[in-house]
């Protein structure tokens, strides 16, 4: 069995916009991690965050609950969408709903446009 990588976290910061891309295994692991990142976002104003899992191998549910729980605390003041979302991937987003929750677009110029910025 391949052992997945662990997560790695790049972020984009352009303007009030935030582009987050997940490398590798958004796991249990890496949970502090996102926290961190997600609850300095709640304190920032952001006007639009992607979050790009074109890179991520495998994302758990406490780390979608982090991502989901943001947005729902963010609506009406941020836009908040994933781009690039792998196959293996999306099979168990969309098991647990969240494709009723989160946007997602191919790409992140896709979601600009899309979205309006």
């Amino acid at each position: 069995m391949k052992r997945m990588a662990p997560l790695t976290i790049e972020e984009r910061i352009e303007g009030p916009d935030r582009m987050v891309l997940l490398r590798g295994s958004a796991d249990i692991l890496c949970l502090s991690a996102i926290q961190g990142l997600f609850g300095r976002y709640s304190k920032e104003r952001i006007r639009l965050l992607l979050v790009d899992l074109s890179a991520t191998e495998f994302i758990n549910s406490p780390v979608w609950a982090v991502v989901t729980l943001y947005a729902r605390k963010k609506a009406g003041e941020c836009r908040v969408a994933i781009v690039g979302m792998p196959d293996r991937i999306k099979g168990s987003f969309e098991m647990m709903g969240l494709h009723k929750e989160l946007e997602t677009y191919p790409t992140a110029e896709i979601a600009r446009r899309e979205l309006g910025f």
